[in-house]
């Protein structure tokens, strides 16, 4: 055999060996329970990863670091939408299909009213969906007003996992985000 074919097969072994080490460690749970909302269970090697196992779902509204908001009781929201309020805003996240599809699009809805119940129609509203697990390309888009305080929008997740959607609403010179989780 000649030397530089015996080089190039070391150097592709090694490369393979490399991409299977990277891949296991990007398979395996990144993140303990206590990170998790209500009824996830952390992302890794396994049923998961082969698309069975969690159930999809799960909509919540969440902290920006992915605890659970409390939920008001008396509020009577369908399991397709989650609320919080952020400042002196109420911000409301439908999505459907319900649960959503990977590699389908999903149509987000956003209400926003203040604390007196009345729509919130000059606000811009950039929605960014990103995986706590790991480091995901960018994946955000606009969504229009479409009257009454209703703000839609048309996206997909890449994958299938846990993802927080980030609703960044600016407003008035100001910048807030509300945080929401989904399995899909």
């Amino acid at each position: 055999m000649k030397p530089k074919v015996i080089v190039l097969t070391v150097i592709g072994t090694l490369i393979l060996i490399v991409g299977l080490i990277v891949g296991a460690y990007w398979m395996l749970p990144r993140f303990s329970n206590n990170q998790l909302t209500s009824g996830q269970q952390a992302p890794g090697f396994g049923p998961r990863m082969m698309g069975s196992g969690n159930t999809s779902g799960g909509l919540v509204a969440v902290s920006s670091d992915g605890k659970a908001l409390p939920v008001d009781s008396t509020s009577q929201l369908l399991e397709n939408t989650a609320s919080q309020k952020v400042g002196s805003m109420n911000v409301s996240l439908t999505l459907s299909p319900y649960p959503p599809v990977g590699f389908k699009q999903t149509n987000f809805d956003i209400n926003l009213s203040d604390d007196q119940g009345q729509a919130i129609t000059d606000a811009t509203i950039q929605l960014d969906l990103t995986m706590p697990a790991m480091p995901m390309p960018e994946n955000s888009f606009e969504a229009k007003h479409t009257g009454n305080g209703l703000y839609q929008a048309t996206g997909m997740f890449t994958m299938r996992d846990l993802w927080r959607i980030e609703v960044i609403i600016q407003r008035g010179g100001e910048t807030q985000s509300a945080f929401f989780d989904v399995v899909i």
